[in-house]
């Protein structure tokens, strides 16, 4: 999933986390309950627990064993072997279904522009795709707009902020586009898939920290 900074990406991701660690439905998406490794590098983590136990309150889903929280491996770079020897003893230890990194350029060690680490990165993401049998959810950000006579240039897929490889590794890419004020829409592009996903759109509830479906 990828979208500009301080548009609800992290609230997207605390739903999604909850959601399937309970088996209950994800903005619309049915999910099955299974066990989730969610590393944050993004949001400090008192922030982070105060906003998940605020959604947790609001929403009637309590954090259990099945959600795994880890904010203070700082150290971790998905492009480094130490990095990676200590993010495959998590997964092999705790074994989760689903593995989410947000956001990317704080895993690698180089910048998201640069090809080398990315494919470094990806392609240990594919041996614990392979090795563990786990999902892997990348939060990512956008790149900086870029203005062409008559508006906006929308590129879609490739407005994610790094190389080319990133946007054809992953099976589906989220686009979260801001449209108002606490007003997002999810768009979905299913690159190994038939079918065909329509957009989501989604208003920040507040008092519950998190997005509800609107039509």
């Amino acid at each position: 999933m990828f979208g500009p900074p301080k548009k609800g990406k992290s609230i997207v991701l605390n739903q999604l986390a909850l959601a399937v660690t309970h088996g209950k439905d994800w903005l619309g998406f049915k999910t099955n309950p299974k066990k989730v490794l969610y590393m944050n590098f993004e949001v400090g983590h008192k922030s982070w627990q105060r906003r998940l136990r605020k959604y947790c309150s609001g929403s009637g889903l309590p954090l259990t064993n099945n959600l795994l929280l880890v904010s203070d491996l700082m150290g971790v770079r998905l492009d480094t072997p130490t990095g990676q020897a200590e993010l495959e003893k998590l997964v092999a230890i705790h074994k989760p279904h689903l593995v989410i990194f947000d956001p990317f350029k704080k895993i690698i060690s180089a910048s998201s522009t640069n090809e080398e680490s990315v494919l470094v990165a990806t392609d240990f993401c594919d041996k614990l795709i392979f090795n563990y049998g786990c999902s892997i959810f990348i939060c990512h950000h956008t790149r900086k707009s870029k203005v062409v006579q008559g508006g906006v240039l929308d590129l879609g897929a490739q407005e994610m902020t790094g190389t080319y490889h990133m946007a054809q590794w992953v099976d589906s890419i989220v686009s979260l586009i801001p449209v108002a004020q606490d007003k997002v829409r999810l768009e979905f592009e299913c690159r190994h898939g038939e079918d065909i996903i329509m957009p989501v759109n989604l208003v920040l509830n507040r008092q519950l920290a998190g997005f509800d479906v609107v039509p």
